[in-house]
C-alpha cells in the first residue's frame, strides 16, 4: 500500500436541510494516460457543508445542490495503488487553493484540473532471516512530503509514489519493532543526514534503489504469571529519554528487533487496569532496573518478568468544585500520577506500583486552573507545611486505599487592579500569583473590564504577583516595579482577602531589591529596606533567586557584631592574629567584626571560671544587652538615669538600667504599651532581626552613623 500525505480533509461536515436556491460546481479532470478517470474523487467543502462526486470516463464531473458560499475543491485518487498526485484547485496545498464562489441559483463551470503523475521510486529489499515482511516499511521523505509502503509482495519490491518533484531520503524501518534488521537509509547508512537523496521529477520513475538490510541485535522475553497487555520500550541505558524500539507484548511474549550493539533498559507500558506499568525486574523505576547488553547482531532471549498487581487510591472532596484535582506523589514530592477518574465528588487513582505515597489536592499549576479550595496534602495538611508533613500511604500489591479525602478549607483571596501607562484600566490581563520556591502553588486570573482582578484558593503565606499586559512595557510586579528581582511579596491568609492595590504602568519603577520574606505592609519594612540599601544586612540568597531576611529570627551575637561594624561604616581595623575569646577561632565567621567590637569596648564578653574569656557568638542577643551595645557604640555619652523607671519590668538598679533608659530617652526603643498606661521593655527577650533593623535605623537617625 502506498500513501501520500498532503493535508487533512475536513470530512463529516453535516449538510443542513436546503431551504434556499442552491448552486453547483462542474468541470473536467484530465488524467495521465493509463489512469481511469472514474477512480478520481472530487471533493468540495465550505464552512457549512461538504460533498463528493466521481467523474465519468471522460473526466466530466458535477456537484449540484451546493449552498451559497466559498468552496475548496480537492482532487484525489480513491483506489490503490495511486498514480496521480492529489491536488487542490489552484495548487498542491490548502494555502494555494483557489476558493470557488457559489451564489444562490448559479452554476459555476470550468473548474478544470489536470492531474500530474508525479514521480516514483522503485527498488527491492533484501532482509535478514526471520524478518516478517509485512513489518518492513519503506519511506520516502523530502521534509515536506512523505510516501510510505509496507512491503508485502513476494519479490520484496517496493514502488513509492506518486511523489511531488523533489529530493527524497529513502528509509527502511520495522513497523512493529520486532524484525531483526537495523533501521537504514539508502544506500545503507544509519544516519539519515548521510543518506543519498533521490531526485524525482514529474513523470519520472527512478529504479534500482535496492537495499540490503543488516541484521540487528534482538531481545526477546516474556511476562508470565498474569495476562499482560501493552507494549515494551527499549531505551538506551545512557539516555533513557530516547525510545529506540517499541513493540507490543502479545500473549505475554515480545520480541524487540532493530537494536544496535549496546546496553538497554526495558520499560513495560501496561494497558491493564489491574497491572502496573513497570521496568524490567518488575521494579517501578529505571534506576533499579538491570540493563541488558547486546552485541552486534546478537539475540538475547529468555528475559523473564512477572506482572505486578496495581494498587488504587480513592477518596472524595467535601465540595463539588470544578477546579478540584488530585495528584499522587512519591515521598520526595515528585508527581507520580494524576487522578484518571472523577465522578461528582469522588476520585480514583489506579495503576499504582506497591509502595509509599503522599497525596495532594488542588495543587495544579496552569493558566486556566481555578479553585476556591486551598492546596493541601492528605491528611488535612496545608500546602505551606510542605509535603514532608503529609501522611504517608503505604500500599501492597493489589491493595485499595479508600477514604483518602480532601478537607474543606477555602483559601484566601487576593485582589487588585491593573492600569496602563495612560492611567486607564486594562482588561483581560493575565495575572499570576506565585512563590519563587514553588512551595505554594501558582494561581491565575485575568482582569475584568475595570482592570480589577480576584485570585482565590490561596494558602497562608507570601506570594508574588505579576501582570503581563499586551502593549505595555512588559510585566509589572507587586511593589509596582518592572523588574521581577525587585518585586515585593504579599502576605495572604486562608479565609481572608488581601488587597494589593493598583499596579500602574504610569507610576511603576525598576525598584530596588528587598527581601522576599518582608511583604508589603510588614512591620518595620522601611527600616529593613534601609538596612539592605546601606549594606548593613545582606540577608540570605537562595539558588532560586529569592532573598530572605528572616525578620522574626533572633539576632545572634556574632551577627550583632557584623551589624554594628557595618553601621559604623566598616572602619579600618586589622583583626588580631590570636583570638581574645576561647570560643572564637580566628577563622570563624565575623571574626574581624567581633574582635573590632571587643577592641572598641562595645562587648566585654564573659569571664569564665578559668579566667578565660568567651564571646558566645551563636547565643541570641537579649534586649538589655542590645541596649548596652548601642550605648557603648554611641561612645557612652553622658546620661543621668531617671530615678523612676519608665518600664514596669526594668527596676531601678537592674543590670543595664542606665543603658536601657538611655535607649528609651533617645527614642530608639519605645517598648510595649501595657495595661494601666504603663510600658514594658522585656529585657530578657531576644532581639528579633526586624526589631534590630528598627533600632539601627533610629540610632542612625539620631547619631548619623551611616
Amino acid at each position: 500500500m502506498t500513501a501520500l500525505f498532503l493535508g487533512a480533509l475536513p470530512f463529516g461536515i453535516a449538510s443542513p436541510a436546503i431551504a434556499a436556491p442552491t448552486g453547483s460546481i462542474s468541470g473536467k479532470v484530465t488524467v495521465p494516460s493509463g489512469v481511469d478517470a472514474t477512480t478520481i474523487s472530487v471533493l468540495v467543502w465550505s464552512n457549512s457543508m461538504s460533498k463528493e462526486a466521481k467523474p465519468n470516463a471522460s473526466g466530466q464531473f458535477s456537484l449540484p445542490d451546493l449552498e451559497p458560499g466559498q468552496y475548496v475543491v480537492y482532487f484525489r485518487e480513491s483506489s490503490e495503488p495511486r498514480y496521480v498526485l492529489a491536488t487542490y484547485y489552484g495548487g498542491y496545498t490548502p494555502a494555494e487553493a483557489t476558493r470557488v464562489e457559489v451564489a444562490a441559483g448559479t452554476a459555476v463551470s470550468g473548474i478544470n484540473q489536470t492531474l500530474s503523475p508525479g514521480g516514483r521510486i522503485k527498488g527491492k529489499v533484501t532482509a535478514p532471516e526471520g524478518t516478517e515482511w509485512g513489518d518492513v516499511v519503506v519511506t520516502a521523505s523530502d521534509g515536506d512530503h512523505t510516501a510510505w509502503q509496507m512491503i508485502r509482495s513476494e519479490d520484496k519490491s517496493f514502488d513509492l509514489g506518486p511523489l511531488m518533484p523533489g529530493a527524497y531520503i529513502v528509509s527502511f524501518s520495522s513497523h512493529e519493532g520486532r524484525s531483526p534488521f537495523l533501521k537504514t537509509s539508502y544506500p545503507g547508512v544509519s544516519d539519515p543526514a548521510q543518506a543519498t537523496k533521490i531526485r524525482v521529477t514529474d513523470g519520472s520513475v527512478v529504479t534500482g534503489i535496492d537495499q540490503v538490510l543488516k541484521k540487528s541485535a534482538v531481545i526477546s522475553g516474556s511476562i508470565s504469571g498474569g495476562t499482560f497487555y501493552g507494549s515494551v520500550v527499549a531505551r538506551p541505558a545512557n539516555d533513557l529519554t530516547k525510545v529506540t524500539i517499541q513493540t507490543a507484548v502479545k500473549a505475554g511474549a515480545y520480541t524487540i528487533g532493530g537494536l544496535e550493539a549496546g546496553a538497554y533498559k526495558l520499560e513495560f507500558q501496561s494497558d491493564n487496569y489491574d497491572l502496573v506499568s513497570m521496568w524490567h525486574g518488575s521494579v517501578p523505576t529505571s534506576a533499579s532496573s538491570p540493563s541488558i547488553t547486546v552485541a552486534a547482531a546478537q539475540t538475547v532471549s529468555g528475559i523473564a518478568d512477572a506482572p505486578v498487581r496495581a494498587a488504587v487510591i480513592s477518596g472524595s472532596f467535601p465540595t463539588l468544585d470544578a477546579g478540584n484535582s488530585v495528584q499522587v506523589l512519591a515521598v520526595d514530592g515528585s508527581v507520580i500520577k494524576h487522578a484518571q477518574y472523577y465522578s461528582g465528588k469522588e476520585y480514583t487513582v489506579s495503576g499504582l506500583f506497591p509502595g509509599a505515597y503522599k497525596v495532594q489536592f488542588n495543587r495544579e499549576d496552569y493558566d486556566t486552573y481555578r479553585t476556591a479550595q486551598e492546596g493541601q496534602f492528605y491528611n488535612n495538611v496545608p500546602e505551606s507545611s510542605g509535603v514532608g508533613s503529609a501522611t504517608t500511604i503505604t500500599l501492597a500489591p493489589g491493595q485499595s486505599a479508600s477514604n483518602i479525602n480532601a478537607s474543606n478549607r477555602v483559601g484566601g483571596t487576593l485582589t487588585g487592579k491593573v492600569v496602563g501607562s495612560n492611567g486607564s484600566p486594562l482588561s483581560e490581563v493575565p495575572i499570576r500569583i506565585y512563590s519563587k520556591n514553588a512551595v505554594l502553588t501558582a494561581r491565575h486570573a485575568r482582569t475584568a473590564g475595570d482592570g480589577t482582578f480576584k485570585v482565590t484558593g490561596l494558602s497562608t503565606g507570601l506570594y508574588f504577583v505579576s501582570a503581563d499586559a499586551e502593549g505595555q512595557s512588559g510585566p509589572i510586579f507587586s511593589g509596582n516595579v518592572l523588574a521581577e528581582a525587585n518585586a515585593r511579596s504579599v502576605a495572604t491568609a486562608v479565609g481572608q482577602n488581601t488587597d494589593l492595590g493598583t499596579l500602574s504602568y504610569a507610576t511603576a519603577t525598576a525598584g530596588k531589591q528587598g527581601f522576599d520574606d518582608v511583604p508589603l505592609g510588614a512591620q518595620f519594612q522601611d527600616e529593613i529596606q534601609w538596612l539592605a540599601d546601606k549594606g548593613i544586612s545582606t540577608g540570605w540568597q537562595a539558588g532560586d533567586g529569592s532573598r530572605t531576611y528572616q525578620p522574626l529570627t533572633p539576632v545572634n551575637r556574632d551577627a550583632m557584631a557584623a551589624f554594628m561594624y557595618r553601621l559604623s561604616g566598616k572602619p579600618d581595623f586589622t583583626a588580631p592574629t590570636a583570638s581574645p575569646f576561647k570560643d572564637l577561632p580566628t577563622g570563624a565567621q565575623f571574626f574581624k567584626e567581633i574582635t573590632w567590637l571587643a577592641d572598641k569596648g562595645i562587648s566585654t564578653g564573659w569571664e569564665e571560671a578559668d579566667k578565660s574569656k568567651t564571646y558566645r557568638p551563636l547565643q541570641p542577643v537579649n534586649r538589655d544587652a542590645m541596649a548596652a551595645f548601642m550605648y557603648r557604640l554611641a561612645g557612652e555619652p553622658a546620661f543621668t538615669a531617671p530615678k523612676v523607671s519608665p518600664f514596669v519590668d526594668v527596676p531601678v538598679g537592674a543590670q543595664f538600667y542606665k543603658e536601657i533608659t538611655w535607649l528609651a530617652a533617645q527614642g530608639i526603643s519605645t517598648g510595649w504599651a501595657e495595661a494601666g498606661n504603663t510600658k514594658s521593655f522585656r529585657p530578657l527577650q531576644p532581639v528579633n532581626r526586624d526589631a534590630m533593623a528598627a533600632f539601627m535605623f533610629r540610632y542612625n537617625t539620631k547619631f548619623g552613623a551611616n
